[in-house]
């Protein structure tokens, strides 16, 4: 399964968003998406932070060139908060900047891909290599 993280969101009631609890992933626990089935693999987040849309297809990147096209790969993260960057040598005021990046608040706790159809080693590995892609602490879980 292909996700494209580089469409940005069509439908936001803001453009651009304020930095609140939402933007900045605070240490809540994340209770979602714990729905278990039988032979399926996931990569959970440890740690709370902010993961951007080059992150998102680094990782898919090297899940899908480890996996080689064996098993089903879902994507429970999508980017839809954006940042903004004011460019250099530019006076005080004059309103916000424009959208620089979007990125997805992460909170502990909460599911960012499953590996489901494909033998527990290899999806073990593959999701260990992205989470090295990842800047949060992230572990594998696999239920057999």
């Amino acid at each position: 399964m292909f996700v494209n993280f580089f469409n940005p969101p069509v439908k936001l009631k803001f453009k651009k968003f304020q930095k609140s609890s939402t933007y900045n992933a605070s240490t809540r626990f994340s209770y979602s998406k714990s729905l278990v089935s039988t032979n399926v693999s996931f990569l959970k987040a440890v740690s709370c932070g902010r993961l951007s849309i080059s992150h998102l297809e680094a990782a898919r990147k090297v899940i899908r060139r480890k996996m080689k096209r064996v098993g089903l790969l879902r994507a429970y993260v999508f980017p839809y908060v954006c940042t903004t960057h004011k460019p250099l040598a530019v006076r005080m005021g004059k309103g916000k900047g424009g959208v620089d990046k979007w990125i997805f608040p992460v909170r502990p706790g909460s599911i960012i891909f499953e590996i489901s159809s494909a033998s527990i080693e290899l999806s073990y590995e593959a999701l260990l290599m992205a989470s090295k892609k990842l800047p949060i602490y992230s572990k594998v879980i696999i239920f057999k």
